[in-house]
């Protein structure tokens, strides 16, 4: 009985509600969930706890290759589910209703298989001939699965009625059940796909739509993760980078904001463009939304998902015109910063590593959070301190290094120095403050970037949402496009060039702080990775 305790292994019906009938009769050792309609439903239903994400049995279809509306996209669907759950360890089977167009099945099986770089002579799945009705079924199905489900000696009635195929005519509209009998004979049933068998892990189904299962998923993350997201290699020569201070008014979003547009634009004009994603991490007064002028969706509306795959986090993102980033805003309401936690973050976070070149993370100025401490740090290959020549903010600076870098046996949270570089902001010449002064603050860690004061004109593209205005600036430009070659000295990015001729500026200071970026700086690498 459907929603009884489980006698048995689970199993999934995606397929015609007469067989799903057929099975809930038997008095099987299994437990038969709700049928599901369609893939997407099954995948739903598994993310949100609906169906026993432990099932090792599930039964799909063909009928959905009668070129109707949208029959491609759900058949596509349907060989993807088949190879994520084959390559899991599941028992699939395959209500074969057309066996005249078997062939093709298979042929997008294979297809789906090398998508998800699964080798498709790896998989094995069975056929059902329904056309043999409901006896032929389950006898196909007790030979396959009979040391794992005790079968009665004398099948139910139904067992012996003649199955009917539901034709859809079209999406969204009622199916029609019609007597099968119109496809001709049966053939018999294909031996399984050539390969060792799969043998039964005992670990959940992937429940992820977009892409495959992986034979050992991650583990550690929360229930709505995409294990399968998470289970892909990072894109080749992957990139995170952490915007730090210690003290707020430093200009770090401001920072993080035109490092992230410096490095899609220097590598868009080397021919080589890189994505990058820029991350709000400051969940209590984020300043990403308004900066960029856009405020919805936040990481509250993807934390609501069910599953966190890639779709669903891509339907999130903002994109910043002019900057040609995303960005993953922090939520509205202060109150929410609990919901959207450590434990989400460091799951989204590694997400986007599967999807973005460049992911650069803006976070708050309380270093010692765990949201910072125990994840925008440790998950970064390279931390950026930015810091004024106010001497508050270097003495805060040496202070917040020194817990950063001591090793976690003397209480502080053991980032090693060589990833971590200083971004001397707001500078300018002789405010008594010099550079020797600010090298030793840091503890030996690097001053990698020298920003120039430019209030006026930082304060007016701020106010105007013009963010990539700065990019064209002809002494804030150039300086974030070293830093940029200073975070990706292996990768192609071009020599700075406005976009658009400059409007008149008040150009308020210059880098004179020092050489931060000189060339042997950037040929033995700055973060000395």
């Amino acid at each position: 009985m459907v929603g009884a305790a489980p006698a048995g292994p689970g199993v999934i019906v995606v397929a015609e509600r007469p067989l799903w009938d057929l099975l809930v009769a038997q008095d099987a050792s299994w437990n038969v969930q709700e049928r599901q309609p369609s893939v997407a439903s099954m995948w739903d239903s598994l993310s949100g706890g609906r169906l026993d994400q432990h099932s090792r049995i599930l039964v799909f279809s063909d009928s959905l290759m009668d070129g109707t509306t949208g029959a491609a996209s759900e058949l596509d669907q349907t060989a993807r589910a088949i190879v994520a759950m084959s390559n899991a360890g599941a028992h699939v089977f395959i209500a074969a209703w057309q066996p005249d167009r078997l062939d093709e099945f298979e042929r997008l099986i294979a297809q789906a298989a090398e998508a998800q770089g699964v080798e498709p002579a790896s998989l094995r799945f069975h056929l059902l001939p329904v056309q043999e009705g409901g006896r032929g079924v389950l006898e196909s199905m007790k030979a396959i699965l009979g040391e794992e489900v005790a079968f009665p000696d004398v099948l139910s009635p139904d067992a012996d009625l003649p199955l009917t195929r539901e034709t859809p005519t079209s999406r969204g509209e009622a199916a029609t059940n019609t007597p099968h009998g119109d496809t001709g004979t049966f053939a018999p049933p294909l031996p399984p796909i050539s390969g060792p068998p799969i043998g039964i892990t005992g670990g959940p189904l992937p429940s992820d739509p977009f892409g495959s299962a992986t034979p050992e998923p991650p583990t550690g993350y929360p229930a709505s993760a995409s294990m399968a997201l998470l289970g892909r290699p990072k894109i080749p020569g992957q990139t995170t980078i952490t915007v730090t201070s210690s003290k707020g008014g430093s200009g770090k979003s401001t920072a993080s904001i035109l490092l992230a547009g410096s490095i899609a634009r220097a590598t868009a004009n080397a021919g080589k463009p890189l994505t990058v994603c820029l991350i709000d991490l400051d969940t209590r007064d984020g300043q990403v939304a308004s900066l960029i002028g856009k405020f919805m969706p936040t990481a509250l509306n993807i934390r609501v998902q069910p599953v966190w795959d890639e779709e669903r986090i891509r339907r999130n993102l903002v994109h910043a015109n002019g900057l040609n980033i995303d960005a993953l805003l922090a939520p509205i309401r202060p109150r929410t910063a609990d919901t959207v936690g450590p434990e989400f973050y460091r799951t989204i976070i590694r997400s986007l590593q599967r999807m973005f070149d460049v992911v650069v993370m803006d976070t708050s100025v309380q270093y010692l959070d765990p949201l910072i401490a125990q994840v925008a740090l440790p998950e970064a290959e390279e931390i950026l301190f930015v810091t004024t020549l106010a001497s508050t903010a270097v003495q805060g600076m040496a202070r917040a290094l020194r817990e950063i870098t001591a090793p976690s046996d003397e209480s502080g949270l053991g980032i090693p120095r060589e990833k971590i570089g200083i971004i001397v902001n707001q500078s300018v010449a002789n405010v008594g403050m010099e550079r020797d002064q600010v090298l030793a603050a840091g503890l030996g860690v690097p001053v990698v970037g020298v920003i120039p004061l430019a209030t006026k004109d930082v304060l007016t593209a701020t106010n105007l949402n013009r963010m990539h205005s700065l990019l064209d600036h002809p002494l804030i430009g150039p300086a974030y496009n070293e830093l940029a070659k200073a975070c990706l000295p292996d990768r192609d990015l071009a020599d700075w060039s406005p976009a658009t001729s400059s409007a008149d500026s008040t150009l308020e200071g210059s880098a004179s702080f020092g050489e931060a970026n000189d060339d042997s700086a950037r040929r033995r690498g700055i973060f000395r990775r």
